[in-house]
């Protein structure tokens, strides 16, 4: 299952201009780490645990994915919310679940990195 791939294809395919992934990486057969800024608030970077299971959507991974990018694009509401020490604001992340460190190649870009 290529989670991040679909998710990334929505993303291009819809919501280029609203959403742009910085990074992402894999975390079991089922689950993605994803990196990303948006243009309504460009100086923020935000982070999302994706999860997909069959209950999800419409049970495809296709219609997770619509459904992930939809919500990438879209402001985070009242949704739970924490920073880490690279500037991430992670989403969504129960308080409960420690937040990752990000690879090495996500670190570096988000290094070189400057909003648009």
């Amino acid at each position: 299952m290529d989670l991040a791939g679909h998710i990334v294809r929505e993303i291009d395919r819809y919501w280029a201009d609203e959403v742009n992934i910085l990074g992402y990486w894999q975390d079991g057969p089922a689950t993605v780490w994803v990196v990303y800024r948006r243009t309504i608030d460009p100086a923020v970077v935000l982070g999302r645990r994706l999860a997909f299971n069959s209950k999800a959507a419409d049970g495809t991974i296709e219609g997770f994915a619509r459904d992930v990018a939809i919500n990438m694009a879209e402001p985070i509401g009242r949704a739970t919310s924490r920073p880490d020490q690279h500037g991430v604001v992670w989403v969504g992340v129960p308080m409960d679940r420690r937040i990752p460190d990000p690879p090495n190649e996500v670190l570096q870009f988000l290094r070189n990195d400057e909003p648009s």
